[in-house]
């Protein structure tokens, strides 16, 4: 059992996206996923709900019930994933408590980079373990240096694996699947998993 929390304060940083990916991956290795959102957007009950997936267990959470819902879908699924809302400091601080690692998506801007600082300011003072994966990167240019500079400056330290910024994610999250079930030798696919096996190995 593991519990992978996936939150971020700034929005379209591709959480809830990353966060299905990482649980198609798990199911594809035959492991029982539990699936918690506790975003009220509700984009990752979503997903499953278009998946029809018997070895997914939904969880739509909210407020008082998140911490609860958490251990019971870590009771009864080999991997957790945790979708948090990007506002709610009490929501957020529940699952971050609850976490054996937090994914913090994060595009590579500026901007992006300010949000995340705060986010693994939160994660340190509730001693969880936090990794940054960039997400929506840039096929060239862009902010990238300037971003990885600002997150180094914050402490942050940087998943290997990173993702593009690929219309086959979110093409994919619209049908319930994932890109590696949708295109198999894409790019795309490649990316969530490597990024799956970076989650796997610092789990343990």
């Amino acid at each position: 059992m593991a519990v992978v929390v996936f939150a971020q304060q700034k929005g379209g940083s591709g959480k809830t996206t990353l966060a299905a990916h990482l649980a198609a991956a798990w199911r594809q290795a035959g492991m029982t996923v539990g699936l918690v959102d506790v975003d009220p957007q509700r984009s990752l009950s979503r997903w499953a709900e278009l998946r029809r997936d018997g070895g997914v267990s939904l969880y739509s959470s909210k407020d008082w019930r998140a911490g609860s819902d958490i251990r019971d879908a870590a009771k009864g699924c080999d991997r957790v994933v945790v979708d948090c809302p990007g506002a709610a400091e009490s929501l957020l601080r529940t699952a971050l408590r609850a976490s054996n690692l937090v994914v913090l998506p994060c595009q590579p801007t500026q901007l992006d980079a300010w949000a995340t600082g705060a986010m693994l300011e939160m994660c340190a003072k509730e001693k969880a373990r936090a990794r940054v994966v960039l997400n929506r990167v840039p096929a060239r240019g862009g902010t990238l240096e300037e971003a990885e500079r600002l997150l180094a400056e914050s402490g942050a330290e940087l998943m290997q694996a990173r993702l593009g910024n690929r219309v086959a994610f979110s093409n994919a999250f619209l049908t319930g699947r994932s890109a590696g079930e949708m295109q198999p030798r894409s790019i795309a696919a490649a990316e969530a998993k490597a990024l799956e096996q970076e989650v796997e190995a610092l789990l343990g």
